[in-house]
């Protein structure tokens, strides 16, 4: 037998659907931190082993990265054992970092025909795209304004030498990923 709900009661429902979704990215709110960290410390690394005149500079993605990745599978595995809800707006949010995960390995692998210099503003725009619409999912202008400024900066990448890409990326990461999730992990009511 369908009940219609009325307009007060389906709005209570969206409501309760994305404060579970804050919740629940509000304990996700590590892999934010852990990549934003990782990241943000291999194009430091990769900046600084470049002025260093290192030749092995780029040895910091393939080495961070993985490592990164292996910590994130085990986060998530235990957290999907101490899941006790999983929403609608949950499935979407995975399904669009999935997404984002396939499109970030493709552009990746292009990079090896056209270069990390055009790769690089890609990537930024990427970051901003993830945390713009998981904002408007949820909600947390802090995600929304970190994809505005993601943006804007993969704007700004497209005109500067591959070295200083660097810093951008690093700038894109702080705002984008790792002042956003610190201020999910603190909020009150995410």
């Amino acid at each position: 037998m369908e009940k219609n709900l009325n307009e007060k009661e389906s709005l209570a429902i969206i409501h309760s659907m994305i404060a579970g979704t804050r919740s629940n990215l509000r304990e996700n709110s590590v892999f934010y931190l852990l990549w934003g960290w990782t990241v943000l410390a291999s194009a430091l690394a990769h900046y600084l082993l470049i002025q260093l005149e290192n030749e092995y500079n780029w040895l910091v993605w393939p080495i961070a990265m993985p490592l990164a990745g292996i910590a994130s599978i085990f986060i998530g595995r235990k957290q999907e054992r101490e899941a006790m809800v999983k929403t609608h707006l949950d499935r979407a949010l995975n399904y669009l970092w999935g997404g984002f995960s396939v499109v970030l390995f493709i552009a990746i692998l292009a990079s090896v025909k056209y270069g990390f210099e055009i790769t690089y503003p890609i990537l930024i725009w990427m970051y901003g795209l993830g945390t713009f619409v998981s904002g408007g999912i949820l909600r947390f202008s802090p995600l929304v304004w970190g994809g505005v400024i993601a943006w804007m900066i993969g704007i700004a990448a497209i005109f500067l030498p591959f070295e200083q890409q660097l810093l951008c990326v690093a700038g894109a990461i702080l705002f984008s990923y790792i002042v956003p999730g610190h201020l999910l992990r603190r909020a009150p009511n995410a």
